[in-house]
């Protein structure tokens, strides 16, 4: 017990003495100090001192009167208008996709998307063609062709080839972006398939009645068919990333063994 006391007594003491110490060495800062004056560099947010050293041996070992010091400040704002105006979004860097106004951007996604809708409003789905992309990994009566999604074309002046082609761009995009591991790496030469519009479920029940025909990727005059007068409606994959597709032999009929499955 006494050796407890003694230690706190030892303790208080020498708290009493160094706050002593501290005030002491305050007093005498403040006699012997030389004001202090801050420059504040807006761009670069920290401060500058100016205040002039005391010690002739500091201004022998340093050949200059006056010392300057950065002193960070606390001072978001600042910093971050100097790293907003340098700041390039690495999405401005990223060049323009290829197709022209097929590319595969939102925009004409969007676009054709729209013109789809107006398009089937008035011609039904005698105008429209369900789209179908050939699995090249596959072959023989075991031909998987992916739905990649829908066409719309006026009938009057637009045949579906031409509507197709007009629009390859972006239907060979797409299906490679929703079948990456089937069809991403034969981007450029990918076969696709025709099927009657909205006849998703007479081909899911493998009726022989419907056949998938190839069309052309390149047919010529394409080119100069109003984007207006054509439509595209893509497939978005819902079913956990399954996807929808239709086994075919390589002509596009149902092989005799899944008829009436």
């Amino acid at each position: 017990m006494k050796s407890q006391a003694k230690m706190r007594l030892h303790s208080a003491l020498a708290i009493a003495m160094l706050g002593n110490a501290c005030a002491s060495s305050s007093a005498s800062f403040a006699k012997t100090s030389h004001p202090t004056k801050y420059v504040v560099d807006q761009n670069l947010a920290f401060a500058v001192s100016t205040k002039k050293p005391t010690s002739s041996i500091y201004k022998q070992n340093h050949n200059f009167s006056t010392m300057r010091q950065a002193i960070p400040l606390m001072s978001p704002s600042a910093l971050n208008m100097a790293e907003e105006k340098d700041y390039v979004s690495p999405m401005r860097q990223r060049p323009r996709p290829e197709g022209g106004d097929v590319a595969y951007a939102n925009e004409n996604i969007m676009r054709q998307s729209r013109f789809y809708n107006n398009i089937r409003k008035v011609g039904g789905k005698d105008c429209v063609q369900d789209i179908y992309a050939r699995d090249p990994n596959t072959m023989g009566e075991n031909v998987k062709y992916w739905f990649v999604g829908k066409v719309a074309r006026c009938t009057g002046t637009v045949s579906p080839g031409l509507a197709i082609a007009r629009q390859i761009n972006l239907i060979e995009e797409h299906a490679c972006r929703i079948r990456p591991v089937e069809l991403g790496r034969y981007f450029g030469s990918l076969e696709f398939y025709s099927a009657p519009g909205d006849t998703e479920p007479l081909t899911s029940t493998n009726d022989p009645g419907i056949r998938l025909e190839k069309v052309e990727r390149n047919v010529e005059g394409s080119e100069k068919v109003p984007l207006l007068e054509v439509g595209l409606n893509l497939e978005i994959v819902t079913n956990q990333g399954a996807g929808f597709f239709v086994v075919r032999t390589e002509d596009g009929v149902v092989p005799p063994h899944l008829i009436g499955m």
